[in-house]
């Protein structure tokens, strides 16, 4: 039987003007690596990776997101954060229960972008495996377009690891 992980997209699109400058900005990349290293340490997160989606499709490192200045919100990247975890309840505790996380989440809130539908997805991958961006930037629009399958899901409607 092979072992599964589960893989969480999380992408953030900031509403209106952006530079790393910005109070909210500098608010999240400071969160960033403290929020990663509790994950860490809590022996439930595999690895994580960071990066952005530009609006003409190409993909960033993090130092290319924070060289932005952008007037509106349809200029914006999506700031893209994905990890590897134990399993669904691993990633639900962390990202709903670790007093960190969580009030990053309030503070933040007003500023991301939900116009285009879901901003997390899900889904199921071999233990060890590493995900590229692009890949999983298609996860979220297969969801967004076919809703929750064992492919792509949100965690509203989650599916169980394969067999």
């Amino acid at each position: 039987m092979r072992e599964h992980m589960l893989v969480h997209l999380n992408v953030v699109r900031p509403i209106g003007p952006f530079t790393a400058d910005h109070p909210h900005a500098q608010y999240f990349f400071g969160q960033l690596p403290k929020v990663f290293a509790q994950a860490k340490a809590d022996g439930d997160m595999f690895w994580h990776t960071h990066g952005a989606r530009a609006p003409d499709g190409s993909y960033l490192e993090m130092a290319g997101i924070l060289g932005q200045n952008t007037q509106s919100t349809d200029e914006n990247l999506h700031i893209m954060t994905m990890a590897g975890w134990r399993d669904v309840q691993a990633m639900h505790r962390f990202a709903y229960r670790e007093p960190l996380h969580m009030n990053g989440m309030k503070t933040l809130r007003d500023w991301v972008d939900r116009s285009q539908g879901a901003t997390m997805v899900m889904w199921w991958a071999e233990r060890g495996t590493r995900i590229a961006l692009d890949e999983a930037w298609a996860k979220l629009q297969q969801l967004r377009r076919a809703g929750a399958t064992p492919e792509a899901f949100s965690l509203q409607k989650r599916f169980a690891p394969p067999t």
